[in-house]
């Protein structure tokens, strides 16, 4: 499929390179927010200057999980609002709250939709294989749940999202919740999710990879699930779950040009067969990445203003 020529044009226009595999996990991490921090400033837009308050969890048998509160204003006691946790994308290794991209977003849909976006921090593979991540998002949710008035959050109205390897977290924990404690979330949005880590729903008529890309990718989900049985359960592959019934409804934004817009087409129509309310929108012309770069995609900007009306339906 091809990409958006002016999408394509900016890109090439950078002159910079995506970095190239490293083996050290570190150096991969770096290379990764040195490119962005290269790259967005031209692809991106850049957030509003939102309140932020960290947060820092303990946790027994797995790493403290750092929660970072994006509010759209500065908070006023007795005063309670939406909240929306956030899992970035990064396959599970890289990313953070740190790259410029995750920033950007999290204080962007936090001032416009007037809600407080949660961000988590959670620890990466394949240092904190599967379950880390996942149950630092619980955690999190728990807590924002528990806590929530005292943050300025109405725990009556919350919702989750994520971004590729973020959207598999989001989807895994709202399995995860059903099968815990089943605190009501309003919704459940997921940008470029991967939702069948067997890839047994890539998409391969999207794009055509190297053999290199394809051993990359089922490295990053043995890096993140190295357990051959886990990668069959619901809270690591979301889309092999025997039922959905009782899940939050669900908003999946997909790009044309990604191979993984076959698990989240194929987790919408799971969805919807269990009677969950679901849409499913694919975003022509994109790569992976590209709902990120509005500076020079309008079907970016589109994607991110729908995320932000659906972030302001918590408030009705």
């Amino acid at each position: 499929m091809p990409l958006d020529p002016m999408l394509l044009a900016a890109i090439v226009g950078t002159g910079i390179l995506p970095p190239s595999e490293a083996k050290d996990p570190e150096e991969q991490r770096k290379l990764a927010v040195e490119y962005e921090r290269a790259v967005f400033p031209t692809l991106g837009l850049d957030g509003p200057d939102a309140p932020t308050k960290d947060h820092v969890l303990s946790m027994d048998g797995y790493p403290d999980v750092l929660v970072r509160l994006f509010y759209p204003s500065e908070p006023v006691a007795g005063q309670a609002i939406p909240a929306c946790l956030f899992f970035f994308g990064g396959a599970w290794r890289q990313g953070g709250l740190h790259h410029p991209s995750v920033a950007a977003t999290c204080a962007r849909r936090a001032v416009q939709a007037n809600v407080v976006v949660a961000a988590v921090s959670y620890a990466l593979a394949p240092e904190h294989p599967y379950p880390a991540a996942l149950e630092q998002g619980y955690a999190a949710l728990e807590w924002l749940v528990r806590e929530g008035e005292s943050l300025g959050v109405d725990p009556n109205r919350i919702g989750v999202s994520g971004q590729s390897a973020g959207g598999n977290l989001t989807a895994a924990l709202t399995h995860l919740n059903r099968a815990r404690a089943r605190h009501p979330l309003a919704f459940q949005i997921l940008e470029v999710p991967a939702l069948d880590l067997t890839m047994g729903n890539l998409d391969h008529d999207a794009v055509e990879l190297p053999e290199e890309q394809w051993a990359s990718l089922r490295q990053m989900v043995d890096d993140y699930a190295p357990n051959a049985e886990d990668v069959l359960t619901p809270t690591v592959s979301p889309l092999l779950a025997d039922n959905f019934d009782g899940l939050p409804p669900a908003y999946i934004f997909t790009a044309e040009v990604d191979p993984l817009r076959g698990d989240g087409e194929a987790y919408a129509m799971a969805l919807a067969a269990d009677g969950v309310p679901t849409a499913v929108t694919r975003l022509i012309g994109l790569p992976h990445e590209g709902p990120a770069y509005e500076r020079v995609s309008s079907t970016a900007r589109v994607a991110q203003a729908a995320i932000v009306d659906i972030l302001r339906s918590l408030h009705t």
